[in-house]
């Protein structure tokens, strides 16, 4: 061999990240062309090196050529504009000459399509009384909820200042003042999780005569872990994409399009599980139609898998039980449809409404039973979108290419996504560069019910955030400056959201439970911790274990951590650099041991200060009334002489007469002649006023005073 072949010679992972996909498939590629490779580490010489190239062009190819044959197939496609009470009277027409068909199917049809009615009406219903509803998003300014109410700005600062808050018209404000806010105002206020979402969402539906058409169904495939979602996956996969992106297709887009009986699309989305799932629908971001719950037959009904089911439930999504590993020779489906009955979910083979399938991953048993299932499903949920609009869709993930920039992965869930739209997606706004399909096949547009690559985006957005086309480019410039000053002042003020130092102070009154996330290098400290930590728990305080496992700590940990309100602890691990980053976003405080005593006594001390502390009241001074004052527009100031101690501004005080308390509240004003003073010593005169309390009299006594919190330790 020359010295000119040597230098040409490659690493397979130095190919592989040429062509942009994974060690795997290249080997897989390798050795269908009988070219010998053991690991990412084997060499290959120009020659074979070509070869690979010239195969993988050519089935890339091949795949963009199918994607262009099913785009021009569904271009073909009908489209009528028909009313919706055409389409009822069609199905009864349909209906009655299909003498044919299932009565339990028929029957599970009518009951989708009447609960359907009822949330429908339901919603009906709920929008008709809105009529005082303001729609307002969190750190909205006084001069921006005058304009939504109708209102002069000065009579909003009013209120404000009625309420005890001192703002001006361009301050934000947090929710809860809004609230109270609005509704001194005669309103009612309904917080909307984005900013312009919904004026953004009217104005893309804004036009009329829009074509109704079926949908590919969103399928998220659930479970407890090593119960086999993910040899499920891959065997529902082989079958639907090409060999050199077998290996990869995940890392690309977690997501893919698979084509099930006569050409029928399903989109399956694939996630790292119900955290993922929890964290989308906490946004407001259901994006799933149907999900398949994976047990394996080999074991029961799992922790995770009980979750899945009330996150499923919670959602309002229907199941399609999936009992894997049939295979084995311990398999044992009703012991797995036993603890779905205890779990309220009740297959059809024991009288219920859930359909279940008994697969094999590894020998194909049952999947192509299941993937029918999931037509029939999808069928009874008559999923519909507009695809002769723009688009609207939630953003799954998304990441940084070192030569593409800002990668965006979307479900399109209406309307249909072009090369050239603008768009808005979370606090991001820019313009559809490039459009990339699952197998990283350049499209130029994507319908509804399909995922796709988006490159455009300044910046990456979060996980669950909507993403919505629009026409007019500066207004998603306006909406994205706005969503980003909302996400810098979320940011200040989560800062101090959870900390174990001090959780006692933003903890409720009757709410005394410190709430944690432990995860440690095995499973067994997890299970250790957990049982020193039951030990600390007493009748006022205890310690609520949301989550435990093994591993390190992620983003979707923070995540949790941040809906939940609690913090992290980790023995013996770390958390990676998105969760940290996370973790400063949210105002997650994150703890980590490497000895178990020590994050024993901090939970302790943590939950010494979760105890009621113990409140003692401190003397500050008093003061003889000695005269009183009406002040238009104020009140009553009593002119006072200070008899004892200290007097303070906003201090608790009390009134005495005759040896009777007659108000307790806070000193508003305190003042030296015409001078606001903060604190005024024994000896002096000064001016009082009371907090809304105008009932003073000459010879009162004015008694001030601190409560103490003091800390109390456990036992």
């Amino acid at each position: 061999m020359t010295e000119e072949n040597k230098l040409e010679k490659r690493r397979v992972y130095e190919l592989a990240r040429e062509l942009n996909i994974s060690s795997e498939a290249l080997l897989k590629v390798l050795e269908e062309l009988k070219i010998e490779a053991k690991s990412h580490m084997s060499t290959v010489v120009a020659e074979d090196t070509a070869k690979v190239i010239e195969q993988f062009e050519k089935q890339k190819a091949e795949a963009k050529t199918r994607a262009t044959k099913k785009r021009k197939r569904r271009r073909r496609k009908k489209k009528t504009v028909v009313s919706a009470e055409t389409v009822k009277n069609v199905k009864k027409i349909l209906a009655k000459m299909d003498s044919s068909g299932s009565k339990n199917k028929k029957s599970k049809k009518v009951r989708y399509r009447k609960e359907k009615q009822e949330r429908h009406e339901e919603q009906r219903t709920f929008e008709d009384g809105e009529d005082n509803v303001l729609k307002i998003a969190e750190f909205t300014s006084p001069a921006e909820l005058a304009q939504q109410m109708g209102q002069q700005v000065n009579t909003v600062i009013a209120t404000c200042m009625k309420l005890g808050v001192m703002a001006t018209a361009n301050q934000r404000l947090d929710v809860d003042t809004i609230s109270l806010v609005a509704e001194e105002l005669g309103f009612k206020a309904r917080e909307v999780s984005e900013y312009g979402a919904e004026a953004l969402e009217e104005a893309r539906v804004a036009d009329v005569g829009a074509v109704v058409e079926e949908r590919p169904p969103i399928v998220t495939i659930m479970g407890h872990v090593d119960h086999g979602k993910t040899a499920l996956l891959d065997r529902i996969r082989s079958a639907n994409v090409i060999s050199t992106e077998s290996g990869g297709i995940t890392q690309h887009i977690g997501a893919y399009v698979a084509t099930v009986g006569d050409d029928r699309q399903v989109t399956f989305i694939d996630t790292p599980g119900h955290a993922a799932f929890t964290a989308m629908r906490a946004r407001g971001a259901m994006v799933t139609d149907i999900v398949i719950l994976v047990v394996a037959a080999d074991s029961r009904v799992m922790p995770q898998t009980k979750e899945s089911i009330e996150h499923a439930r919670a959602a309002g999504i229907p199941i399609i039980v999936a009992i894997t590993k049939m295979d084995l020779t311990t398999a044992n489906p009703d012991n797995i449809k036993q603890d779905l009955a205890k779990n309220n979910v009740l297959v059809e083979e024991w009288s219920g409404s859930v359909q279940c399938a008994e697969v094999s991953a590894m020998t194909g048993l049952g999947v192509e039973d299941l993937l029918e299932m999931i037509l029939i499903q999808a069928e009874m949920l008559e999923l519909t979108a507009v695809p002769d609009r723009l688009a609207r869709g939630t953003v799954l993930e998304g990441r940084i290419d070192p030569r593409r920039g800002s990668i965006v992965n979307i479900l399109v869930q209406d309307g249909t996504l072009r090369e050239g739209d603008c768009f808005v997606a979370g606090q991001y706004s820019g313009r559809a560069r490039a459009l990339f399909d699952e197998n990283d096949v350049a499209i130029e547009e994507v319908p509804p019910g399909y995922p796709v690559q988006l490159l455009g985006s300044p910046g990456v957005p979060s996980a669950g955030d909507s993403f919505i086309g629009v026409e007019n480019e500066q207004e998603a410039r306006k909406v994205s400056l706005r969503r980003q000053m909302v996400a810098r002042e979320k940011l200040l003020h989560a800062r101090t959201k959870v900390s174990l130092e001090d959780f006692w102070a933003t903890t409720a009154t009757d709410e005394r439970v410190l709430n944690v996330i432990i995860k440690s290098d095995v499973s067994g400290s997890a299970e250790a911790i957990i049982d020193t930590l039951s030990n600390l728990q007493t009748d006022e305080v205890g310690v609520n274990v949301i989550l435990s496992g093994a591993g390190g700590i992620t983003e979707s940990d923070v995540d949790l951590a941040a809906a939940s309100n609690a913090v992290i602890l980790g023995f013996k691990v770390r958390p990676d650099q998105r969760a940290r980053e996370r973790a400063a976003e949210e105002g997650v405080d994150i703890s980590t041991y490497s000895v178990i005593y020590a994050l024993e006594d901090t939970v302790r001390k943590a939950l010494g200060g979760l105890l009621k502390p113990e409140e003692r009241e401190e003397f500050l001074g008093s003061v003889e009334v000695r005269d009183t004052f009406k002040v238009p527009k104020i009140g009553v100031i009593a002119g006072c002489y200070i008899v004892a101690g200290r007097i303070k501004r906003n201090a608790r005080a009390r009134l005495v007469r005759n040896g009777v308390v007659l108000w307790e509240g806070e000193i508003s004003s305190l003042k030296h002649h015409k001078d606001d003073k903060r604190e005024m010593s024994a000896g002096f005169e000064c001016g009082i006023g009371l907090h809304k309390y105008n009932d003073i009299k000459a010879g009162d006594t004015i008694e001030s005073f601190e409560i103490q919190k003091i800390a109390r330790e456990l036992e």
